[in-house]
């Protein structure tokens, strides 16, 4: 059986680690967890009555840094979920090296590391012979970077077009639908938990455009950052506008978009009738394929759809060690 550690006790880390406990995920064990205030370990393993709603609470705390408890080689398999930090994906970033180097496995839901340190990461994990699992960083539980990698690996992806953001989605379309303000919009998606209490990185499209940088460099081989990404968020768009462009038959949406040309980030102009024009806090991506042709996925992009994501790639972890006999 995997032995597994989580790093980032948040909503997905309690809600996985409840999942794992109680064996509702085949083939693994949960050994492990960490936050920023410490981390607690079993080596035979947690039961769901063991998960304290806070690691402060348990008796098993140990003060002292998520490093020390991935350092102590109780586990195969590292869970990584800590907050996304564009400026230098740490803590995260550490914590996937220092999993890498040890040969450990690696899931992660964390933008960031992924984003800056992609092309470094993944050679690494070749080096010592690991996985890095990642599908998790991108559409929720959109299974976009296993579609490519795993059903269309012959073929080429030309390009990628999509909505990638589910917090400007669930706004734009509240403008479109009912006439609302950016503001008003705004106000309404945070009272519901569909915006953090500072929606920056959303409103300025800056989550989108990590998000395109991950698809970029993993399903089109590119070695692009964050400052590659022309980026231009919603904060201009007005309810004026979206008016204007709903008695066109179209709305506006903030579209990513990856090709020949580079990468980039802008509300955009779409008809109503076009495959990607979803509502609300849906994801949809349009991948045109050299062979294929055009193929949208549509899905939810957040919360617990996040969290089938990451039991896919860990069962896919569980899957390739036990062939490889390893577990």
């Amino acid at each position: 059986m995997l032995r597994c550690i989580i790093v980032g006790y948040g909503f997905l880390g309690k809600r996985l680690a409840k999942l794992i406990a109680s064996g509702a995920v085949r083939g693994i064990k949960l050994v492990g967890i960490a936050s920023s205030k410490g981390y607690i370990y079993k080596e035979d393993g947690f039961l769901p009555g063991d998960l304290p709603d806070d690691l402060r609470s348990s008796s098993m705390l140990r003060l002292a840094p998520a490093s020390e408890l991935i350092d102590k080689r109780i586990a195969d398999l590292l869970v990584e979920l800590t907050p996304t930090n564009i400026r230098d994906g740490e803590p995260g970033l550490s914590h996937i090296r220092l999993a890498l180097e040890q040969g450990m496995d690696v899931v992660t839901a964390n933008k960031g590391p992924i984003a800056l340190a992609y092309k470094e990461l993944m050679g690494l994990a070749e080096e010592k012979g690991a996985m890095l699992l990642h599908e998790a960083t991108v559409g929720g539980g959109i299974p976009l970077i296993s579609l490519k990698n795993r059903c269309l690996v012959a073929d080429e992806l030309l390009s990628i077009k999509g909505i990638l953001n589910g917090t400007t989605n669930y706004i734009l379309s509240r403008m479109h639908f009912e006439g609302m303000s950016l503001d008003l919009a705004l106000r309404e998606a945070q009272m519901l938990g569909i915006a953090e209490r500072d929606p920056t990185l959303d409103l300025e499209g800056v989550d989108t455009a990590l998000k395109l940088v991950i698809l970029a460099n993993s399903l089109m081989n590119m070695s692009k950052r964050l400052s590659d990404v022309k980026i231009k968020g919603i904060t201009g768009i007005t309810s004026e506008a979206i008016a204007a462009a709903k008695e066109s038959g179209m709305t506006i949406k903030l579209i990513g978009i990856a090709d020949e040309d580079g990468l980039r980030v802008a509300p955009k102009l779409v008809r109503l009738n076009d495959p990607i024009c979803v509502h609300g806090t849906l994801n949809a991506v349009s991948f045109n394929f050299r062979i294929l042709g055009r193929l949208t996925i549509i899905g939810e992009g957040a919360g617990e759809s996040t969290v089938s994501a990451l039991i896919n790639d860990i069962h896919e972890v569980v899957k390739t060690r036990m062939r490889s006999n390893r577990i």
